[in-house]
């Protein structure tokens, strides 16, 4: 998986347009071709929502990897369009367990690294957080019985471990190829960083498919 390409957001912000579709958020759960599990609502994080929401193209793009996915495997939603609030919250506490682990870095550099993990709350039309656009995904892969399957590593693990290309090996690293290969086919793109997180038409899915302008800028309920 050769994704681990840096995250320039200043380059970003100067040489990508501001997306401006109307395209509307629906509901992922109606569909019965994959499965739904709203993880910050499951673990009850303040404001966090009971469904999974994106833009009608990011769904029409899973359609593709359900497709695409072998019978064996199953595909699991966990987020998708996220409030500020939610993103706030998982922001500062990540930044709180990097802080811990890293006493000897500077704020500036404690953040710098937080963002490897989760971006900073804001709804700037030219690099709004990427989930607050509704093209963000944050998905795994289960079993045809819907048991969660190995991923070498947990949703929203703040280490190393998380970044797509790790060496983890075992059927994890078969796991995490499967989920990569179907979504990139579909037309996402990956968070190096994030095993679990792709983006189709945001600034972030802009930048790593070298586009000049996201489809996306902030989406509101």
């Amino acid at each position: 998986m050769d994704n681990r390409i840096v995250l320039d957001r200043q380059a970003a912000r100067e040489t990508i347009k501001a997306g401006d579709s109307a395209e509307k958020l629906v509901p992922a759960s109606p569909c019965p071709h994959w499965i739904v599990w709203p993880a910050y609502y499951q673990t009850k994080i303040r404001g966090a929502l009971p469904e999974v929401w994106v833009r009608q193209s990011v769904y029409d793009r899973l359609l593709q990897v359900a497709d695409i996915l072998a019978p064996d495997y199953k595909l699991v939603l966990l987020d998708g369009w996220r409030p500020q609030e939610v993103q706030e919250s998982l922001f500062f506490s990540i930044k709180q367990v990097l802080e811990k682990e890293n006493p000897y870095l500077s704020n500036d550099e404690v953040e710098e690294l937080t963002q490897n993990y989760a971006s900073k709350a804001t709804a700037d039309r030219h690099q709004p957080s990427p989930h607050l656009t509704g093209g963000s995904v944050d998905v795994t892969l289960a079993d045809a019985h819907g048991r969660f399957l190995d991923m070498g590593g947990d949703f929203d693990d703040p280490h190393e471990k998380s970044w797509s290309d790790y060496p983890i090996g075992g059927i994890a690293a078969t796991n995490r190829k499967i989920l990569y290969t179907a979504m990139i086919k579909a037309g996402f793109t990956n968070l190096p960083s994030e095993w679990w997180h792709f983006d189709y038409g945001n600034w972030l899915w802009a930048w790593y498919k070298k586009e000049e302008k996201a489809l996306y800028g902030p989406a509101t309920l």
